[in-house]
């Protein structure tokens, strides 16, 4: 029985199918990707793209699976549990999924969307190497040429880089510093001039997150994604709308499979104790060990509400852009928190190779940075509680999506 009284049956049947999922598809893989370290791997996102999962938030006119926010934080978390690198891969290709959502034509929806829900994956290209968060600050561009574009850009930390097969490429396309100086691109990611590098990963192996250079790439000018000057609206409302939510879900998935390793480990660790050494209990019964375990469940019952609350803001059509960065935040710090608790139960055990919780350790660290690092988020917060967030980006894209919906029925 659900304690959330907005989960509904169909929400509860989608979890089941994903966790079994998880234990009879992504969990035997696992340790295939463990071993080869930082890899592309082919055949999960093959598998998870079969499954329907990239059309989640898809309407099925486009053959998408016409399903809610919630629903994708379920997948997202539940793959996570799994696998951060399954989490990872499913996370990232929403983000542009949501960027065609906000601000594609219907001819633009109508060519890529019924392709991603059939397992087309896709990545957003914003950050760069100089410019980091700073989006306005980016040098990537792309100048005009008759009926073209021509991009020249270097993107780095960019999910889904080498197995994507579309681009969300956000760029500059006006002078420096003014909100209406960049535009969002389509582009294919076989088209002449991307090169992609994928630089050594501490964790997530399975999962690329690599450099994309763009020289002279030429593009038509209808894949030019919503207006020039839309570009800031692009990457913001992806990064807040999707990348905010999923992110907080993928960190609940790991902090929820951190819970159930500690668990396993105390509950199954024996340790002697009594005046003479003769008898034994297990660690969980140790008053200390049993105070850790009830902050760890703390952080989780409070992390996994906020992430479930925040995207139901969002399917209820209410502007909730605080709640969907307090949701990424808190998620993952509190995720890093049971991790440290976690490997301090371990002990010695916390660095041996064959523990999941070393592969979590490594994991969880990953989390915190994409879509603005936690710095960022009480940036955000701040300016929410000072009253300078001018800009709902929720409450715009709610608008505009539901408007499309509208005239595409």
């Amino acid at each position: 029985m659900s304690t959330y009284t907005y989960l509904t049956d169909d929400h509860l049947r989608l979890r089941d199918q994903a966790q079994d999922f998880g234990r009879e598809v992504i969990a035997p893989h696992v340790p295939h990707m463990e071993a080869q370290g930082t890899h592309t791997d082919l055949e999960l996102p093959r598998l998870m793209g079969a499954q329907g999962w990239c059309g989640v938030i898809i309407g099925t006119e486009y053959g998408g699976m016409g399903l809610d926010h919630l629903s994708k934080t379920l997948l997202i978390s539940e793959a996570s549990y799994f696998s951060g690198a399954a989490g990872g891969i499913l996370q990232a290709s929403l983000i542009p999924t949501a960027a065609i959502l906000y601000l594609g034509s219907e001819e633009q929806k109508r060519r890529w969307l019924p392709q991603i829900a059939e397992g087309l994956w896709t990545a957003i290209l914003v950050t760069e190497p100089d410019s980091g968060s700073h989006v306005l600050g980016m040098d990537g561009t792309a100048r005009r040429k008759g009926k073209h574009w021509i991009i020249n850009a270097r993107k780095c930390f960019i999910g889904n880089s080498a197995i994507a097969g579309l681009h969300v490429v956000v760029v500059r396309t006006g002078r420096p510093g003014d909100p209406r100086s960049l535009s969002a691109f389509l582009v294919e990611a076989d088209r002449n001039g991307i090169e992609v590098s994928q630089p050594d990963l501490v964790g997530m192996h399975g999962f690329t997150c690599g450099n994309v250079q763009l020289r002279d790439v030429r593009v038509p000018e209808t894949h030019l994604l919503g207006e020039v000057g839309d570009g800031l609206a692009a990457a913001y409302t992806a990064s807040v709308v999707c990348g905010r939510p999923n992110l907080a879900a993928a960190a609940l998935g790991l902090h929820r499979r951190v819970m159930d390793e500690a668990l396993a480990f105390l509950q199954t660790r024996r340790r002697k104790t009594g005046r003479h050494h003769r008898e034994t209990r297990k660690l969980s019964e140790n008053p200390i060990v049993r105070y850790r375990l009830a902050d760890m469940q703390s952080r989780l019952m409070t992390a996994e509400r906020l992430a479930y609350d925040a995207v139901q803001l969002l399917d209820e059509g209410r502007a909730c852009d605080a709640e969907l960065v307090q949701s990424k935040l808190y998620n993952s710090v509190a995720a890093s928190e049971s991790l440290r608790d976690a490997s301090s139960l371990h002990g010695g055990y916390a660095a041996r190779t064959d523990r999941p919780i070393t592969r979590l350790m490594r994991d969880i660290q990953l989390v915190g940075a994409p879509a603005g690092p936690d710095d960022i988020q009480r940036h955000r917060l701040t300016e929410k509680a000072l009253g300078a967030d001018r800009t709902q980006w929720s409450e715009d894209f709610i608008r505009r999506t539901r408007s499309a919906e509208v005239r595409a029925a």
